[in-house]
């Protein structure tokens, strides 16, 4: 399997051929959160997901983490997977690192779709995150998990796969998890965003409560000529919850269809 950067700290995956897209995943970090649109996109596009780093099978680097660093690593693995210019997808922290990377490297990204994602942390947005760093400070790894559940998924949802949360995450190492956090707490795209020139498709859903709809809102007016989806239900992890619906909506703007 293919690494990047100094010491093959970055994991990725490269499937499929043609145009290029890079699924950058949330605060999770792992490629695998995509494998239903690789499923979907890899026998037309070439799918490219990464594992950031601190998470999955990338390196366990002890620093600290920044929306800058994040985004010089996307840099990497598309330097190293010998892309130029990709189509970039980020859902949730990849939202807001595929938001960075093409502001600061517009010649790398020719559209851009941003799910769930968010500008700059709000109030609410600090109290969530503020609430899951103290359960990590406290030790309290399982309940980290289990919290994470209530804010990721639509309790219809949840409750119809309640099994498939019984093994939780995996441990993750505290020390990371928490300089992610304080990582996407200090972001704000603000005065990066007017300088976004590709082609944009905004994507949320109407009940998520991690990222409320409120702030892709936000994305979607400080972006001229953005294209805004909003879907009913899904939470936040709508392309887990509503695969069928996410795919099509991101296939109709990346093959050059209306929305």
């Amino acid at each position: 399997m293919p690494h990047a950067g100094p010491d093959s700290a970055l994991f990725y995956e490269d499937k499929g051929r043609g145009d290029a897209i890079l699924f950058i995943p949330g605060f999770g970090g792992v490629g695998s959160f995509w494998n239903r649109q690789i499923r979907y996109f890899s026998d037309r596009f070439r799918v490219i997901t990464i594992d950031q780093r601190g998470t999955g099978a990338s390196a366990r680097s002890r620093q600290t983490y920044s929306l800058d660093q994040m985004t010089d690593d996307a840099r990497t693995v598309l330097d190293a997977a010998g892309v130029r210019s990709t189509i970039v997808v980020g859902h949730s922290t990849g939202g807001a690192i595929a938001q960075m990377l093409a502001a600061k490297m517009p010649d790398r990204v020719s559209r851009i779709v941003l799910s769930s994602t968010w500008c700059k942390p709000g109030n609410y947005f600090r109290r969530v995150f503020e609430f899951r760093r103290s359960l990590l400070e406290l030790g309290e790894v399982d309940l980290f998990h289990k919290a994470g559940i209530f804010f990721r998924y639509p309790p219809e949802y949840a409750e119809r796969h309640d099994q498939a949360f019984e093994a939780g995450g995996g441990p993750p190492d505290i020390e990371i998890t928490i300089s992610r956090i304080n990582a996407i707490l200090q972001s704000d795209m603000t005065s990066l965003i007017p300088d976004i020139r590709a082609p944009t498709l905004v994507v949320a859903a109407r009940d998520d409560t991690l990222v409320p709809k409120y702030m892709s809102d936000e994305v979607a007016r400080s972006i001229a000529g953005s294209k805004y989806v909003v879907l009913n239900e899904g939470g936040h992890f709508i392309p887990e919850t509503r695969s069928d619906e996410y795919n099509a909506v991101l296939d109709d703007f990346l093959t050059g269809h209306s929305v």
